[in-house]
């Protein structure tokens, strides 16, 4: 026999040793003979792992491993009847007076984690130099179901406990909160530590073949942690058969009152668009008729606020019939808003250009509007923008923010303009004659309004011609139309006077140059 083997066996003996004065000793001394009974254990695993590949003899690798395995069982059995004490005196205390009991449970749990890791690694070195474990094994299989068994269920307990302290908050007084706050801490603590002890008894339970599914589902049932686990199909398979029973039974319960409470949500919302319509043309004619000539624009913004108030209001009460709560609702919308405010700036001042333009109304609908560099017809506003229907028939959507920000010419706003026209004669020409021509155009044209007077005046001493200002006055629809038959007029009277239309021209002279000799 190896003197390194002699060493192990005798220092495995010795923490026989230790483990036997450990169950016998003071309640007092327990705790300090197992520290020391754990560290001396690591010290002599770690120089296990070292020794044992250089080790020949199989007798002294299975005295060495099972010494081993004999240990850790001891240490796991003491933990169990250490639990079983702990929990008597759990029983017999109240809640708030055992928080020091509660702790060692917890670091007995935790401690227990570490020996089952152990057992589990020395089981697997056992294995690897063919030593005869079978009982060992199977125990070890049936000492963790009961582990993984007992976690379960204490985390099952823990939770319920903490939702039935959680529903307590509700209706007790503030002192009462403050201490029942600090047990749903305490609850909470202690079913992390469930947890991750459970998540132990899982992992080892995976690799010896033990099947875990049941023990995941609870795990992410618990933790509501999605992780690696849930990719198990029978995981999620099964948490899947539990919420398709959950939504049957729920269906089951709730149906009939469901159905009759989407009905009752369904005619709400009907009422509700029904009578949106009959305020719609309410207020529509009220605006109409109103002594204050209101724009068409202002009558639509307000048709469009009461129809939409009539709705948002029916929406709110039918959704009050199905069970949600509006203060909530209303508060989120609150918050909401606020969010979206941020968010969305240019719009609020789209809006906000949209209010200016509503309460000065520098058009309307109809009107013919040179806006952000376009011309075109007002088809309809919103509070955000303004469509334009261009000469060539493009329809143009501009946000008011640009239209309120820059110059608005309203070509149509008044009912009368005037059409200001320049025709060129030649120098030579009679400008009486001119004038005269000019004159008789504009007065047989009926179009032209008798007031205000017509203009007909030279202008200006061109270059090439002698320039008159021809401006008559019109109504509105008929700006185009005269300006248009004016100019043809001009060119037919012009050309029968023989008066000339002049256009630009330059002299060309040319000089020739003898060659000198």
């Amino acid at each position: 026999m190896s003197t390194q083997a002699n060493e192990l066996i005798d220092r495995q003996q010795s923490l026989q040793s230790d483990l036997a004065k450990l169950v016998t000793a003071h309640n007092s001394d327990k705790p300090f003979l197992e520290d020391i009974l754990r560290r001396k254990n690591n010290h002599f695993r770690d120089d296990l792992l070292l020794n044992i590949k250089t080790m020949s003899d199989k007798e002294q690798i299975n005295a060495i491993v099972i010494g081993q395995i004999e240990l850790l069982r001891g240490l796991l059995k003491y933990s169990d009847e250490d639990i079983a004490s702990l929990a008597k005196q759990l029983r017999a205390h109240e809640y708030k007076d055992n928080v020091d009991l509660r702790l060692k449970v917890q670091r007995r749990i935790t401690k227990m984690d570490t020996y089952y890791q152990q057992l589990f690694a020395t089981l697997n070195t056992a294995e690897q130099y063919s030593l005869d474990i079978e009982q060992y094994t199977t125990d070890f299989k049936s000492s963790l179901s009961r582990r993984a068994e007992f976690l379960s269920n204490a985390m099952l307990y823990l939770d319920t406990q903490k939702r039935e302290t959680e529903a307590r908050l509700a209706y007790v007084s503030d002192e009462e909160k403050a201490s029942l706050t600090q047990q749903i801490v305490r609850y909470n603590e202690q079913i992390a530590v469930s947890v991750i002890s459970l998540e132990v008894a899982t992992s080892i339970m995976g690799k010896i073949g033990i099947d875990v599914t049941q023990t995941k589902q609870l795990l992410l049932t618990i933790t509501g942690d999605i992780n690696a686990d849930v990719l198990d199909v029978n995981v999620a398979f099964g948490l899947f058969e539990k919420w398709l029973a959950s939504l049957k039974d729920w269906a089951f319960d709730n149906t009939p009152s469901l159905i009759v409470k989407v009905l009752l949500f369904l005619f709400i919302l009907y009422v509700t668009r029904s009578i949106s319509r009959i305020v719609s043309s309410t207020v529509k004619k009220s605006v109409k008729h109103s002594k204050m000539d209101f724009s068409v624009l202002m009558q639509d913004f307000f048709v469009s606020i009461a129809s939409k108030t009539v709705i948002f209001i029916g929406i709110l009460f039918a959704a009050s019939q199905i069970g949600i709560e509006l203060a909530p609702l209303l508060t989120g919308f609150g918050v909401a808003g606020v969010i979206i405010g941020f968010a969305l700036q240019d719009t609020l001042s789209n809006f906000a250009s949209g209010l200016m333009i509503l309460i000065y109304r520098p058009y309307d609908v109809g009107d013919m509007v040179k806006v952000a560099g376009i011309q075109g017809t007002v088809k309809n506003m919103s509070l955000v923008s303004t469509s334009v229907q261009t000469i060539d028939n493009q329809r143009l959507v501009i946000p008011n923010n640009k239209i309120w920000g820059d110059v608005i010419n309203n070509i149509t706003a008044e009912t009368i303009r005037r059409v200001d026209m320049v025709f060129g004669i030649g120098y030579a020409d009679d400008i009486d004659a001119a004038r005269e021509v000019f004159t008789n155009i504009l007065l047989n044209d009926p179009r032209v309004l008798k007031t205000p007077e017509i203009t007909v005046k030279l202008h200006t001493l061109n270059e090439s011609s002698v320039d008159f200002i021809v401006r008559p006055w019109v109504k509105t629809e008929d700006y185009w139309d005269v300006y248009w038959d004016v100019t043809e007029q001009v060119k037919k009277q012009l050309d029968n006077a023989n008066i000339s239309i002049p256009f630009p021209q330059r002299d060309v002279h040319i000089y020739k140059h003898e060659a000198e000799s």
